[in-house]
C-alpha cells in the first residue's frame, strides 16, 4: 500500500489513503489562513465566519422564572408573553388601541405603556439587531427571522434566523461569570424586553475583540510574568523553597509536613481540603532531566495522587523536556511558575527577596 507524507505545522504525518491527505492538508491550509489573517476557520460549505455587525441589541426573558428558555432554545424560537392578546390584533400593530382594550391589566399607565412598547420592539425587531437571554449559567444570543408573531400550545413566539448561541464567532463559551458586568447585570431586569445600551460592549463580546484596556494589561502582564521568571533566579533555595510552598497554601491547600531537609525525595507534603487528595512536591532551584527521572522513580505512585516537581532553573534538557511517561508527575518550569506568583499576589514577597 502506498504511503503519503505531509507536513502539518511542522510536523510529518504519514497517511495510507490520497483523499485523507488531501483534506488534511486542506485543513491545515484553513487554519494558516486564519492565523495569517485573523479571520475564523472555513465552514463546512467552505465560508469563513464573519464578524457579526448590529447597532441595537435587546435583552428578552424567556418567560416567568424562565420557564420558556429550554423550549426556545431547542427550536429556535423567542417565546414571550401576551397570551390573552389575539395574534391579528399584535400584528396588526395599532399599539394605541391596544392600550385602551387592555389598559385594566395594568396598575399604572406607566406600566402599560412600558409593557406595549416591549411587545412592539419584538414585533418590529429586523434581523439585524441582537437579542440575548441567559440560561444555564451562560449568555446566549440570536437574530430574529421574518417579522410575524406566532402562537403554538406554550405561548406566543417570534421565528429566529438560525439559532440560539451560547458562545462567541470563535466557538468560546460565554459563561456569565467571564462576561463584563454591565452586560451580566440585564438579566436582573424585571421586564420582559429592555434595550441593551452597552452595545459596543456586546458587540465586542461576541465577536472575541477584547478592548484596548484588556490588550494593554495583557501585554504588561506577560512582560511582568517574563521579569518574575528571570527574578526567580536569583532566589537562595532556602527562600525558593519556602516561595512554593507560600503559591500551594495561597492555593488553598494545607501542607501537613515540615518544609524541606526531613523528607529523603520530598520536601512537602500538602492535602487538597476539598478532595482530601494528598500530594507531593519537590522543589529544586537547578535541576536535570537524569534528576527529574530520578524523584520519578522514588515517587510513591497510587499513595499520593501526583508529584509537583518544580524548578526554577532547570538546565537546556529539562527547559525542553516534555513529560510523556508519568501521567501522576507535573513538572513545573519557570515560566508557569511567575504565572502563578503573579496570579496568587506573591510579587511583592519575591521583590523583597532579590531586592
Amino acid at each position: 500500500m502506498k504511503e503519503f507524507l505531509i507536513f502539518i505545522f511542522g510536523t510529518k504525518v504519514t497517511v495510507l489513503n490520497n483523499n485523507i491527505r488531501q483534506i488534511l492538508q486542506g485543513y491545515a491550509t484553513d487554519i494558516k489562513r486564519a492565523i495569517k489573517t485573523k479571520e475564523g476557520l472555513s465552514l463546512k460549505d467552505g465560508t469563513e465566519m464573519k464578524t457579526e455587525k448590529f447597532t441595537k441589541a435587546y435583552y428578552i426573558k424567556l418567560g416567568r422564572g424562565g420557564e420558556w428558555e429550554t423550549s426556545s432554545i431547542r427550536e429556535n424560537k423567542a417565546r414571550i408573553g401576551w397570551n390573552n392578546w389575539t395574534l391579528e390584533e399584535i400584528n396588526r400593530g395599532d399599539w394605541d388601541a391596544l392600550k385602551i382594550k387592555y389598559r385594566h391589566e395594568y396598575k399604572t399607565d406607566g406600566v402599560a405603556t412600558m409593557d406595549i412598547n416591549a411587545l412592539k420592539k419584538i414585533t418590529q425587531s429586523a434581523s439585524n439587531d441582537i437579542w440575548i437571554t441567559f440560561h444555564k449559567c451562560q449568555l446566549w444570543w440570536c437574530r430574529l427571522g421574518k417579522k410575524g408573531i406566532f402562537k403554538d400550545e406554550i405561548s406566543v413566539y417570534r421565528l429566529l434566523s438560525g439559532e440560539w448561541h451560547n458562545h462567541d464567532i470563535k466557538g468560546k463559551p460565554l459563561l456569565i461569570s467571564q462576561i463584563p458586568g454591565n452586560i451580566a447585570k440585564v438579566q436582573g431586569f424585571r421586564g420582559t424586553i429592555c434595550e441593551i445600551a452597552e452595545v459596543e460592549t456586546l458587540r465586542r463580546l461576541i465577536n472575541d475583540k477584547p478592548s484596548n484596556a484588556f490588550k494593554s494589561i495583557s501585554r504588561n502582564k506577560a512582560k511582568l510574568i517574563t521579569e518574575v521568571a528571570m527574578g526567580l533566579e536569583q532566589l537562595h533555595w532556602k527562600d525558593f523553597e519556602t516561595l512554593v510552598d507560600l503559591i500551594f497554601r495561597n492555593a488553598g491547600w494545607r501542607r501537613v509536613s515540615l518544609l524541606g531537609e526531613v523528607m529523603k525525595y520530598v520536601d512537602m507534603e500538602l492535602v487538597e481540603p476539598i478532595t482530601e487528595d494528598k500530594y507531593q512536591v519537590q522543589v529544586k532551584s537547578r535541576a536535570t532531566v537524569d534528576e527529574f527521572e530520578k524523584y520519578a522513580q522514588e515517587f510513591s505512585h497510587g499513595i499520593f495522587r501526583k508529584l509537583y516537581f518544580v524548578v526554577h532553573s532547570p538546565d537546556k534538557t529539562l527547559a525542553e523536556f516534555k513529560n510523556t511517561k508519568y501521567e501522576d508527575i507535573e513538572l513545573i518550569l519557570p515560566k508557569r511558575l511567575a504565572k502563578m506568583i503573579v496570579e496568587f499576589g506573591l510579587t511583592d514577597w519575591l521583590l523583597t527577596k532579590i531586592k
